[in-house]
């Protein structure tokens, strides 16, 4: 729990570590990489915008990873009076109204083939989950000690660095 960040009864919780920045990072420059090294061994017989084109579009891929890479500080997890609000950046916010939270419980996901946001020690949006089906994710893992938040509304996953204290300020709030 931060406990620097308290403005009227809000309350913010920071996920736990990760390597996920790392993956990201990693993924970027294989991109680039691939782009670019088939070329390298004739290099002096490719044309320069030939060379430029694909570290271009090698870099179309690469930049989003890095922005993401770069988000991961900003992953927090705010509680105030009415709502608990999942924030990655600016591209990701779900806001839980309180009373429509209905459990809350601790998983070890099992992976499914497809994906949206999910690389090792990071998931974003909508995953879906063999047993699970769709969990809308703002977590520092991927299937691993998640906490899920079951609503009306749907299924979310988050991993606080203290979930115990996050589950007992979740639910004072919610009188559980």
């Amino acid at each position: 729990m931060d406990t620097t960040s308290r403005d009227t009864a809000v309350v913010t919780f920071r996920p736990r570590p990760s390597r996920g920045g790392a993956w990201l990072v990693a993924v970027a420059v294989g991109i680039v990489v691939l782009m670019v090294a088939p070329l390298l061994p004739v290099a002096g017989e490719i044309p320069l915008p030939i060379l430029l084109v694909n570290v271009g579009i090698g870099l179309l891929f690469a930049i989003p990873l890095l922005v993401l890479a770069a988000w991961i500080p900003t992953m927090r997890y705010e509680l105030d009076d009415e709502a608990l609000t999942l924030r990655y950046g600016p591209i990701l916010r779900y806001r839980i109204p309180l009373d429509e939270i209905q459990e809350m419980r601790r998983k070890n996901l099992k992976i499914s083939l497809w994906s949206s946001m999910r690389f090792p020690g990071l998931a974003l949006f909508t995953v879906p989950y063999a047993d699970e089906g769709r969990v809308k994710m703002c977590a520092t893992a991927a299937a691993d000690r998640i906490l899920l938040i079951d609503t009306r509304r749907g299924t979310y996953g988050v991993t606080p660095a203290d979930e115990e204290a996050f589950v007992a300020a979740v639910r004072a709030r919610i009188g559980a």
